[in-house]
């Protein structure tokens, strides 16, 4: 084969987190005939930590995986998730920053994508005026947010009666789950798949002209034509390359974290974020039969705040009983890797990015580059080169980049008064343009931007920069400029739906009884 050119035959991943698992369930599905272990110190046990993901993880399990998704219930034990539930962001009133496109209701909010750009319809005028008033109203209530309120209730409902089978109503929401029974799950999931996992820890990286030559454990010695780095912020691999870690300027890098128990009627479907002093606090509930769990954490600035200081604010703050002792304490860097996959290494999950905690990211972002992997080797017949490399680099900085803009906005556009708050203003400079298509053109025509302007790396959906910016208290100039009255039927239709959302509550099962009749039928 010509120089620059490699046919890949084998390929070892370093690192059996959930990114490592994850990536090498994907290349198992999608390679013929390739020989593929992940190699990790399976010895070392997996932090009990709540995770919670996006939409996309679920997608991912069950479509690119062929994962039932009744089963990761079963075994893995879930909690919703519908929003990330600002109950307090520095003193604005509580928001939500729900999961999927659950507005406008005056069109079909669920339909295909691209649906609103290759029809012609009188809804999109009627879409125009629902976000003109929402806008006024500052009100974007749904089923979504309202589950997200209300403790012991899970989006989830018996189908037409029959207790055998139950449904999920709100087809965007994610999941909330513990990190050690979800590591353990995939572990079973690659064994029963014929995937080899190696008990050993890489003590050695040979490299040459940017390369891997092997790698050298405490056992064994591996060499391979591809090398994955899923081994987190330690970049096992990576980090004997050259290849820098390009920053982004965010105010936090520290966190502080507990988890105590709580009955099954507290748990929240939503990541609860308030703000601190400086930085915010966490909490992420998951479940099993018997109850549940709070995640809790604090994400702080270490300019601004100490360690101790930390501590007693997260212990004075929470109403929980926490034991000092138990506090598990993480230091973090945001940012992404200049080259992501680099010769005949790419790296996967934190060991190739990082932005911060507020969105619940990375785990679907690790789901995300791990497809996109997969996808190109196969439809690049396996053949690693240049072109292909560049194109996988380019779309997985997009990808954190894209992140990144996003979680700026929560930070730029803050109204906290504490030092930390003043700073985080000033983050990531320049003009977002996202702000400025909000000042230009408020909602409108939101979908038509985003098919024509964006590439399809975003993980969030457009409109909900817009939806977060107003929530913020961010007017766009284009609606305070509007001498327009909403067309009143149009509020009429959005205010007798919002009147509706009580009454739409009663169908859904609490987490006490979903999981004292769990059935086999669920999808």
């Amino acid at each position: 084969m010509s120089r620059g050119l490699q046919e890949i035959d084998s390929i070892t991943v370093v690192g059996g987190g959930d990114a490592g698992l994850l990536t090498a369930l994907a290349l198992d599905r999608e390679l013929d005939e390739t020989d593929l272990v992940v190699v990790d110190d399976f010895d070392e046990s997996v932090p009990e930590v709540g995770k919670s993901t996006l939409s996309y993880v679920a997608t991912f399990l069950r479509d690119c995986l062929g994962i039932d998704l009744g089963r990761v219930l079963g075994e893995v034990k879930l909690a919703w998730k519908t929003t990330v539930y600002f109950e307090d962001w520095t003193g604005l009133e509580p928001f939500h920053s729900p999961l999927g496109r659950s507005l406008p209701i005056t069109s079909d909010a669920d339909g295909a994508p691209g649906a609103e750009i290759n029809n012609l319809t009188p809804n999109h005028e009627d879409e125009f005026h629902e976000f003109y008033y929402r806008y006024r109203q500052r009100d974007f209530s749904t089923l979504y947010e309202l589950v997200a309120e209300t403790p012991g209730t899970a989006p989830i409902a018996i189908h037409q009666g029959d207790v055998s089978t139950i449904e999920q109503p709100l087809p965007s929401a994610s999941y909330h789950f513990n990190s050690r029974s979800f590591n353990e799950f995939l572990r079973r999931v690659y064994r029963e798949r014929g995937g080899d996992l190696i008990n050993d820890q890489i003590v050695g990286v040979e490299t040459s002209d940017d390369r891997i030559d092997r790698l050298v454990g405490e056992n064994d010695e591996y060499s391979a034509d591809l090398y994955v780095d899923a081994s987190g912020f330690q970049r096992v691999l990576m980090g004997e390359l050259d290849n820098p870690l390009v920053e982004f300027d965010l105010p936090v890098d520290s966190a502080v974290v507990a988890t105590p128990d709580i009955p099954h009627s507290e748990i929240v479907s939503a990541t609860v974020v308030t703000s601190g002093d400086a930085g915010w606090f966490w909490q992420i509930d998951t479940a099993d039969e018997t109850g549940g769990a709070r995640d809790l954490g604090y994400v702080y600035s270490s300019a601004h705040l100490s360690d101790e200081a930390a501590e007693r604010e997260f212990l004075e703050t929470r109403g929980e009983e926490i034991d000092p002792d138990e506090l598990r304490r993480y230091r973090f860097e945001s940012g992404v890797l200049e080259r992501p996959w680099l010769e005949n290494c790419v790296a996967i999950g934190n060991a190739v990015g990082f932005v911060e905690p507020l969105q619940s990211t990375a785990l679907t972002t690790s789901c995300k580059l791990a497809a996109r992997l997969a996808r190109m080797l196969g439809k690049h017949g396996r053949i690693n080169h240049e072109g292909m490399r560049q194109l996988f680099n380019e779309s997985a900085r997009d990808t954190w980049e894209e992140v990144y803009d996003f979680i700026s906005i929560y930070y730029k556009y803050n109204s906290g008064s504490t030092p930390f708050w003043e700073d985080a203003r000033s983050i990531n400079p320049g003009e977002l343009p996202h702000y400025r298509s909000y000042q230009a053109s408020g909602f409108s025509a939101w979908q038509d931007r985003y098919r024509f302007t964006r590439n399809a790396t975003d993980l969030n959906e457009y409109y909900l920069y817009y939806h977060i910016f107003r929530n913020l208290g961010v007017e766009s100039a284009f609606y305070e400029r509007l001498d327009l009255d909403p067309d009143p039927e149009v509020a009429d239709r959005v205010d007798e739906y919002t009147a509706g959302l009580p009454d739409e509550m009663d169908r859904f099962l609490t987490y006490e009884e979903f999981y004292g009749n769990l059935h086999p039928g669920f999808d």
